[in-house]
């Protein structure tokens, strides 16, 4: 669904199409799809919020990239660099983490726009050195 989504959204956006709008749109609804089938999860809205980013729809970005903020992340696999010759693949659980990506992505929004404070204030709230 993710691939088709994006596929579909970057083809409207790098060829002259006649119904790039319709094209945008499929791709958009492959995204809510995926979105809908993963149960609200972090990544999904993600990739909804980059999806209207990357067309320029960014108030529809902002409150996409503000829900991935509002989230927990799951717990996932994190695959680990195995080295040669060991007998089984390690793997280490941990987080995978949505957020600092979605903060970075609106504050980027907001400073495009002139609100500087704003967008100050999302790397103060969500990003730690």
């Amino acid at each position: 669904m993710y691939v088709s989504g994006t596929a579909l959204i970057n083809l409207a956006l790098g060829f002259r199409l006649q119904n790039k709008h319709h094209t945008v749109l499929q791709g958009l609804a492959f995204l809510y799809n995926n979105l809908r089938l993963s149960g609200d999860s972090q990544e999904a809205l993600y990739n909804i919020a980059r999806a209207y980013h990357h067309v320029g729809h960014v108030s529809l970005a902002a409150k996409y990239y503000e829900s991935v903020l509002a989230l927990r992340p799951k717990d996932c696999p994190i695959p680990t660099e195995t080295t040669v010759g060991s007998t089984a693949a390690k793997r280490a659980s941990g987080y995978c983490d949505l957020r600092r990506e979605a903060a970075y992505n609106l504050h980027l929004i907001y400073k495009n726009s002139g609100a500087i404070d704003l967008a100050r204030q999302v790397l103060r709230d969500h990003i730690r050195v």
